[in-house]
């Protein structure tokens, strides 16, 4: 079965091409289009999709959209529906005004076709687990899936059991963990749905309880169903939009929100920090109720955009509520799109069996051979060289101090760059950080970069549980003390790291850049960070790689087997 899946016009467009129960291709529109966080409908990452297998539009069986407006129609205002403005709303007007007559409750998918095209609309939440479920290496698995928000609710809690995914709870809108997070991601002065990440990484330095905890925490009110929000203090929910996702009251409560650009102060860290401690409360407990509900397997998928808390992800495994737990590398709505073509084969499928292989990579995106590198070198006339081991040359730039453009293979699907769209640099220095972000990032000087490290090596400096992979930077770890003073650059305020274990069978060529590095400094780590400049999406052509070259700090480019160098 051929299942094309495409998601517009929410936090991040994608599309993805699923063949047989296999993840083909899969892309961000904003990698096409050059716009951050694009929100158009990804026709040009559907085309490339569609294009990368030889396929055209008549070949799919079907076409996938992670979200069934059913919910979104069904009963709407008749001042939306008793008129048209045009004969097109026949196609939205005409099924409300049936679905008001029939009464029924409403479905979990439906469908809509035209010729030879069939469009599955699936619902939002049941599309992330399966992203998450169907990427694991588990046959049988205990679901929990937290966002801001799908068409109805905000968390799955269910289960997984071969080619199948079973809802068996949820919360409803609005009470929403990821809106809470996003709310006070918001009261920081950052960008709710988009800089979560910053007010996680904000919450480090403030590691202990203080002030904030005790009026924070009754914000969430944890019950034996999961949790609700005391809504008087958010806006997110209103139905005439407000200017920000908190009320006045949480102002009255806390104080003067901080402003876009406005220096962080010690109150900032303080309310970061003990916003994250409720957070992770939360999350731990709706754990506890999805075990409850689950099937005995000792195992759990996370998923929705929650599941991008690495923070949290990183205690999983302190924790004794499961044996084993599994995070894709995309497991928010820029991955969604995999999970809703996945779920589209399983469910609709004449072939429903599934096998459970882990899947340990996304390098789902476009690649470039060797001969389109050289021809786009010619057409920007510029020198490069072709060394005879481009890896060793590398390394021993990276051991020199040099800041590395690192563009090889396929582009990896999701928001991190896991050693083919990345910049490289030495960890060992703690000034290196203030050079990257001087140099070519632009970011706040409090976010982490994180360190690649070889698969086997890991153990032995970070603090992970015996056999533990992190492919996809998806899990914090303490850094062992012994190699805090080695990883400057890579060890965050309260000694923690964003790690990225590499094996050797799923990238090749970085591992064995990592291992020569190692072979020459003793460290076999790299900062790795993605291959973009702050405000821009991550590179994805050779001809995107040389325009942030030669607009930024980095020292060389390593393009395929072609090294540039700006002096």
């Amino acid at each position: 079965m051929k299942v094309l899946s495409v998601y517009p016009y929410t936090h991040l467009s994608s599309s993805a091409l699923v063949i047989d129960g296999q993840v083909m291709a899969a892309a961000a529109e904003e990698r096409f289009n050059r716009e951050k966080m694009s929100t158009k409908f990804p026709i040009l990452s559907a085309r490339w999709c569609l294009e990368s297998q030889g396929l055209g539009w008549a070949d799919l069986d079907a076409i996938a959209v992670p979200w069934n407006p059913m919910h979104n129609v069904n009963w709407a205002t008749k001042r939306w529906v008793s008129e048209m403005t045009w004969r097109g709303e026949m196609l939205s007007h005409v099924p409300t005004q049936l679905m008001r007559a029939i009464a029924d409750p409403v479905a979990s998918q439906m469908e809509l076709s035209f010729g030879k095209t069939r469009i599955l609309y699936l619902n939002h939440h049941e599309c992330h687990a399966a992203n998450g479920f169907f990427l694991s290496p588990y046959e049988r698995a205990d679901i929990l899936t937290i966002d801001g928000h799908g068409e109805a609710d905000t968390c799955l809690m269910g289960v997984g059991e071969g080619a199948a995914i079973e809802a068996r709870g949820g919360i409803r809108y609005p009470h929403s963990l990821g809106l809470f997070y996003g709310t006070f991601t918001d009261y920081l002065g950052f960008q709710p749905d988009v800089d979560e990440w910053k007010a996680m990484a904000l919450s480090s330095y403030a590691e202990k309880p203080g002030q904030f905890d005790a009026k924070i925490r009754p914000l969430v009110c944890l019950t034996e169903g999961g949790f609700e929000l005391d809504l008087r203090y958010f806006d997110f929910y209103t139905f005439d939009r407000r200017p920000h996702f908190f009320s006045q009251k949480l102002v009255d409560l806390l104080g003067s929100p901080r402003r876009a650009g406005e220096a962080i102060t010690e109150r900032h860290y303080e309310i970061a920090g003990a916003m994250q401690r409720i957070f992770v409360e939360a999350a731990k407990h709706l754990l506890g109720v999805t075990k409850c509900r689950g099937n005995g397997s000792g195992n759990i998928v996370l998923s929705g955009g929650a599941a991008m808390n690495c923070v949290f992800n990183g205690l999983l495994d302190e924790w004794d509520i499961y044996r084993d737990s599994y995070i894709s590398s995309c497991p928010d709505d820029s991955g969604v799109s995999v999970g809703a073509a996945l779920l589209a084969h399983y469910r609709f499928g004449n072939r429903p069996h599934r096998k459970a292989v882990e899947v340990t990579h996304n390098y789902w995106g476009p690649s470039f051979s060797d001969d389109a590198i050289r021809e786009t070198l010619h057409r920007f006339k510029l020198k490069a060289e072709r060394p005879p081991d481009i890896v060793r040359d590398v390394a021993q730039a990276l051991a020199q101090g040099q800041l590395v453009g690192w563009f090889q293979d396929a582009m990896e699907f999701g928001h991190r760059a896991l050693g083919n769209r990345s910049i490289l640099a030495d960890p060992r220095e703690e000034a290196t950080k203030d050079r990257v972000n001087s140099a070519v990032k632009y970011r706040e000087s409090f976010r982490p970069f994180a360190p690649a490290v070889l698969a086997e090596r890991a153990e032995e400096l970070f603090r992970l549980r015996p056999g533990r992979r992190v492919r996809f930077m998806e899990r914090v770890a303490w850094v062992r003390e012994e190699w805090k003073g080695r990883l400057g650059a890579v060890t965050h305020v309260d000694g923690t790291a964003r790690v990225q274990t590499v094996e050797r069978d799923v990238n090749p060529k970085f591992y064995e850049l990592i291992e020569t590095f190692g072979a020459l400094t003793g460290v076999p780590v790299l900062l790795n960070t993605s291959f973009n400049l702050n405000g821009e999406p991550i590179v994805c052509t050779p001809e995107h790689a040389i325009r942030t070259f030669f607009t930024c700090g980095l020292d060389l480019l390593a393009l395929g087997p072609y090294l540039i160098r700006k002096s």
